[in-house]
């Protein structure tokens, strides 16, 4: 079981290591970034190489987010991303620790700021040895494919984007062509990376059209499984939808508000479950990995497995689910006090206080603790 005393000994150890590598100023600036704020998200903690994206894909939120439709590297060095991360109170450093995401909110391998992603994933690897995920829709040629393998120590888990074949040029006008991302599958397999395909987002009207085609050929150029990813819409996506000659009819009979009643910049979650289980379907028949989660391929290309692939068919021998009351124990050394714990197939659900703790940091102990999504429920006084 984690040590968590061990664990923030270690923690400030690399800290303070990493932070006789900067100047003053370097370091000040690091601690103020948002890297040494943000809070982790399901997929992990995101990591910006570049804010903004040229792509200019129809289908995407961060616009509505204020980013702009351009980028440039993002102005913190290597080492000081890794210093910014040391002084966040929610990262777990380790092979065992958060998750990194790269790409949440750009282009990482776009040609002005490749560069930068390389050197942040060779930090990262260097100091940290965190699991590291990036997705992309750029085309990465052979020599950058072993470059990214040789700085990630061939650990790195590579999400290439294709959401559709026969449409790209309509939805995602600036990215570069499929057949181009299909190259970069091959690239990055013969390079000894694990790429997946990462069909996110489902488009209702598009995808259940064009998945079958799509998955064969991610598979024929190396693909080893399919992240399958939903869709979320504002009103402006849906309007950039339609232009595009998108029948949004599909798209606004699975979204619970009206068009008329979505508020300017909120994202709105569309159901795509039935499409994504016929995916799921389809890409195991074909022999490979189906992951509804980009964590779990995450996890998966790191050699580590959690409780949730056990339900996608991947073997979780040797793992021994916990007890509740091994789990309450932890919870009350974190400061949780659980009125109830509740263990399933792959989630824990806690009710209970948090007494001087904070249940953030809490659900990131237990989630890499346990390798269970965790769930807690606050009660009142």
């Amino acid at each position: 079981m984690f040590n968590v005393v061990k664990l923030l000994e270690l923690k400030e150890k690399l800290r303070e290591e990493v932070r006789g590598l900067l100047s003053e100023r370097e370091a000040r600036q690091a601690e103020n970034d948002s890297h040494a704020k943000r809070r982790p998200r399901p997929c992990g903690l995101t990591i910006h190489t570049s804010i903004g994206c040229f792509f200019q894909c129809r289908y995407c939120y961060i616009y509505d987010m204020g980013y702009p439709a351009k980028a440039s590297p993002y102005p913190l060095s290597g080492i000081q991303v890794v210093y910014a991360l040391l002084s966040n109170k929610y990262f777990i450093p380790s092979l065992q620790g958060t998750y990194l995401a790269v790409g949440s909110v750009s282009e990482p391998f776009h040609p002005l700021v490749k560069e930068r992603t390389i050197e942040y994933v060779q930090a990262f690897y260097t100091y940290l040895g965190n699991p590291v995920q990036f997705s992309t829709k750029a085309y990465i040629n052979r020599g950058d494919a072993a470059r990214i393998a040789d700085a990630s120590r061939g650990l790195i888990s590579p999400l290439v984007t294709i959401v559709t074949l026969n449409k790209w040029s309509e939805l995602e006008p600036q990215a570069p062509k499929p057949e181009l991302r299909l190259e970069t599958i091959k690239n990055l397999r013969e390079a000894g990376l694990k790429p997946f395909l990462f069909l996110r987002p489902i488009i209702p009207g598009v995808t259940e059209r064009e998945y079958k085609e799509i998955v064969d050929q991610a598979l024929e150029y190396g693909a080893v499984g399919v992240v399958a990813g939903g869709l979320r819409v504002t009103k402006s996506i849906i309007k950039n939808l339609k232009e595009s000659g998108v029948d949004i009819r599909e798209v606004l009979k699975r979204v619970d508000v009206p068009v008329e009643k979505m508020r300017n910049g909120v994202q709105y979650d569309v159901y795509t479950g039935d499409i994504k289980s016929g995916i799921q379907k389809y890409a195991l028949k074909k022999g490979l990995l189906f992951f509804p989660s980009a964590c779990m391929a995450n996890l998966y290309t790191h050699g580590m497995k959690c409780w949730r692939m056990s339900l996608y068919g991947v073997e979780v021998s040797g793992m021994r689910k916990p007890r509740v009351d091994e789990v309450a124990s932890l919870l009350g050394r974190l400061g949780f006090k659980a009125s109830s714990v509740m263990v399933g197939e792959a989630t824990i659900i806690a009710r209970g206080k948090c007494v001087n703790c904070d249940p953030t940091f809490v659900s990131e102990v237990v989630l890499h603790e346990f390798r269970m999504c965790p769930k807690l429920r606050l009660s009142g006084d």
